[in-house]
């Protein structure tokens, strides 16, 4: 250990295989003291700008900022904050293009700048009584730094101490071409960037210190040895690219090698930049947090290259865009370039790890060309790998090949992609194969988190399932041995005695009974009884309304006109299937179908005759059975005339009789109503209807009592007496009632149009058959036809009788 330290101080170095010579182009740059660049009108400070979290905002849209202020916080040393570069106004809190490649948004705080810049309240300085590590490290997390050398590591996390630290290493070198924002910091910040090495030391306690820097920069390496001290070494190292690079750095210095999978500090090694030490002396000596940083600005169409302190958040069109001779909107690499990249909008803020802007002229792009397998890139590679293989592996998608050949070991410095003859971008390939691989970890952990829950979670059932049967074991034991001991001592089975208790309860309660197969069931009889007695209280209480309505003339009046009105909208609907509800209708109907009967018995009765009875004697029997029939008949119906004449008295006296009936009504409701208008619903209307249809009746009765086809005139007069009857009993029941005679009076007239049409047109098409005119039918008793007639009028009436029974 001890001549391992020896040979660093006595200036040994050492070399790392690989590595390149690519031209600077540092020499037309002016390292004098930055400028600082002329105010923006408008900073985009992106909340996370390092590795790790971001922190929680402070300030909202609207909000007064001043210079230095702090825009988020956070109590953890991996989200340091961010702050205002300037004072200014808040105009938005959303997502802005980023500083990288992809041009990705990230959450930004927008400011308006203001022209009176004012400075916030900053942590006052700490005393030397002050300055312990932990308030060190405090004031650097307060203060925003993160690593200025590119990664934008947290550093108070990184100079946490964790275990003993042999060397402290402070990066120097810069040896990315074009970049010489260190090299202007070290020849004119030599001073703070030394105490800031002290503060550094004062933390993390190493055996050894050491400044490196590369021996292009005579200057710095002046400066810096004029004001250090003997706990510092500044050690000048050959200039080499990626010489700048940690693992490459530490092997120069020290001679010993980064493993993969290897941190330095698991060396007992420590590197910081030069940049992130002068932060470091800023925020603990003077309070200032990290709000600006010095940027190189280069490249063929920048009039004077030269460096500039540039406030975090500025947009990069507002550096460069005074400085350009020619086209302003020229594309711009941020970074080196050999690690930089190409951005792909001049609206991209500058960020805590900008360290240069390269403005060249527009160059057509080279095509790639086939690798031909020279091995070039391998000799150059700086950390071993084999570029061919993983740029085949990185091109066919076959990460876990390219895994095995430690891709992630990859520093992307790009001295494979300068030396290639084809001019094959393999930087390009390596970081997306990166990406994928890390996207794919990113999902197996979380996969296997989600495992462990699962796992955690099928234990945890599997353990509760156990434990209830284990309890349910334990009760059934408890349960046994108790009834054992019951047994034992001849007490009775506390289950059974509670049910016992439960059936005597039932049995007691007043409200079970005994079914047949000895359950006892609820009696409902008591519910039963109440509701029927509810139900005959309501139906006396309705009785009871209508009769004080009926006793009241003007009351019941009112009542008949709105039964008469409800009558009449159903009527019409039911005029078809319930022409029986008014005698005359009935009437109509019952002739009509009478009538049809008898042309279908005439009919039957022709065809009868075609065959001409060869024996006289079994049609006088069929003569007498009909006659005895037809008078076992009439005995029991009341004698009535059969006489045309008598049946047309009878139609008229009842036509008369209703009639009045009608007219009555009538007055009735003219008395309590408006009169009605005239129409053929009005009762002399129908009675003189009635009246002259009897008589036609009876003169057609007259007529054809004399003609050949009697028996069908006396089928008619015996219709007439039965519907005449069945007419008179519905006569003498609706007069009991006074409620719809306006109604009735409409659908009798409408009943007796209709029957008198149908009546005409079965008379018009009505003909004597061949058959009848070629030979003419046998003569038919008229007792016996009298006698069929009244049998089918009666059947008929019945029928009609039940109907309305029903109905009502």
């Amino acid at each position: 250990m001890v001549a391992w330290l020896d040979k660093i101080k006595q200036g040994f170095t050492w070399n790392y295989k690989g590595g390149v010579h690519p031209e600077t182009n540092k020499q037309d740059i002016n390292c004098g003291k930055p400028e600082l660049i002329n105010l923006p009108n408008e900073l985009s400070i992106p909340v996370q700008q390092h590795i790790g979290s971001a922190g929680k905002l402070l300030v909202k849209v609207g909000d007064k900022v001043l210079r230095g202020q702090a825009l988020t916080e956070s109590q953890f040393f991996q989200a340091p904050p961010v702050h205002a570069s300037l004072s200014g106004e808040i105009i938005a809190i959303e997502p802005r293009v980023s500083a990288h490649a992809s041009a990705i948004p990230e959450l930004s705080v927008v400011i308006r700048v203001d022209k009176a810049q004012q400075d916030a309240q900053w942590p006052s300085p700490l005393t030397d009584e002050e300055l312990t590590p932990e308030a060190i490290c405090q004031r650097v997390h307060l203060s925003g730094i993160s690593g200025m050398g590119g990664a934008g590591f947290p550093t108070a996390l990184k100079i946490t101490p964790h275990k003993p630290l042999d060397v402290l290493i402070i990066n120097g070198a810069e040896c990315e071409p074009y970049i010489s924002a260190d090299d202007c910091l070290m020849q004119n910040y030599a001073a703070e960037i030394i105490g800031g090495v002290a503060l550094l030391q004062k933390v993390l306690k190493p055996a050894l210190t050491i400044v490196a820097v590369e021996d292009d920069k005579p200057k710095a390496i002046k400066a810096l040895e004029a004001v250090g001290n003997q706990d510092i070494i500044i050690r000048s190292i050959p200039t080499k690219y990626p010489s700048g690079g940690e693992k490459q750095l530490i092997q120069v210095l020290t001679g010993k090698e980064v493993k993969a999978n290897q941190l330095p500090i698991d060396l007992g090694m420590l590197v910081q930049n030069v940049g992130t030490a002068y932060a470091v002396y800023q925020a603990v000596t003077l309070g200032e947090p990290l709000i600006s940083r010095v940027v190189t600005l280069a490249g063929d169409l920048v009039t004077s290259p030269s460096n500039y302190w540039v406030p975090i958040g500025t947009a990069v069109s507002d550096v460069i865009n005074k400085k350009l001779q020619g086209e302003p909107n020229a594309p711009t690499i941020m970074g080196g370039s050999m690690m930089g990249f190409m951005l792909p909008s001049n609206q991209a803020p500058v960020v805590k790890t900008t360290n240069c802007l390269i403005v060249n002229n527009p160059m057509a792009a080279e095509n790639e060309s086939p690798c031909i397998r020279c091995g070039e890139c391998a000799q150059a590679c700086p950390m071993g790998l084999l570029p061919q293989q993983l740029y085949w592996y990185a091109k066919g998608d076959e990460l876990n090949k390219a895994r095995d050949f430690n891709i992630m070991d990859c520093i992307e410095c790009g001295a494979c992609a300068f030396v290639c003859p084809s001019e094959i971008s393999l930087v390009q390939h390596y970081r997306t194969a990166k990406a994928k691989i890390r996207s794919e970890d990113i999902a197996q952990k979380e996969a296997d988190i989600a495992k462990q829950r699962f796992d955690a979670r099928q234990a945890r059932l599997e353990k509760d399932k156990l434990e209830r049967k284990a309890k349910h074991q334990q009760a059934a034991l408890r349960r046994q041995a108790q009834t054992e001991d019951n047994a034992k001592q001849n007490k009775p089975d506390p289950v059974a005695a509670a049910l016992a208790r439960v059936k005597n309860k039932q049995a007691a309660s007043p409200a079970a009974k005994q079914d047949e197969t000895g359950e006892w069931v609820p009696d409902n009889q008591a519910a039963i009884a109440a509701r029927e007695a509810r139900k005959a209280e309501r139906r006396a209480q309705k009785e009871a309304n209508e009769s004080k309505a009926s006793a009241n003339p003007a009351v019941a009046a009112a009542i008949a006109r709105a039964k008469a009105k409800k009558q009449t909208d159903n009527s019409e609907s039911i005029n078809e299937s319930k022409p029986s509800a008014n005698p005359a209708v009935a009437a109509a109907i019952a002739r009509a179908k009478a009538k049809k009967q008898q042309n279908q018995d005439n009919e039957t009765t022709a065809e009868d005759n075609t065959v001409e009875s060869s024996n006289s004697a079994v049609a006088a029997a069929v003569a007498r059975a009909k006659a005895k029939k037809a008078q076992a008949q009439q005995q029991f119906e009341p004698t009535t005339a059969t006489n045309p004449a008598v049946a047309a008295a009878v139609a008229r006296a009842k036509a008369k009789k209703l009639a009045n009936k009608e007219a009555s009504a009538d007055q009735a409701d003219d008395n309590l109503n408006k009169p009605a208008a005239k129409s053929s619903a009005n009762p002399a209307v129908a009675a003189a209807i009635a009246r002259a249809k009897a008589k036609k009746t009876a003169l057609a009765a007259a007529d054809e009592s004399v003609d050949t086809g009697k028996a069908n005139n006396q089928d008619d007069e015996a219709l007439e007496v039965p519907l005449a009857r069945e007419q008179s009993v519905q006569q003498n029941t609706q007069d009991s009632t006074t409620s719809n005679n306006n109604a009735k009076a409409k659908a009798i007239a409408a009943a007796v149009a209709k029957a008198k049409a149908n009546k005409k047109a079965e008379d018009a098409t009505e003909a004597p058959t061949p058959a009848t005119v070629e030979k003419p039918a046998k003569k038919v008793n008229p007792a016996v036809a009298a006698a069929v007639a009244r049998a089918k009028a009666k059947k008929l009436a019945e029928q009609q009788r039940e109907e309305k029974d029903t109905n009502e």
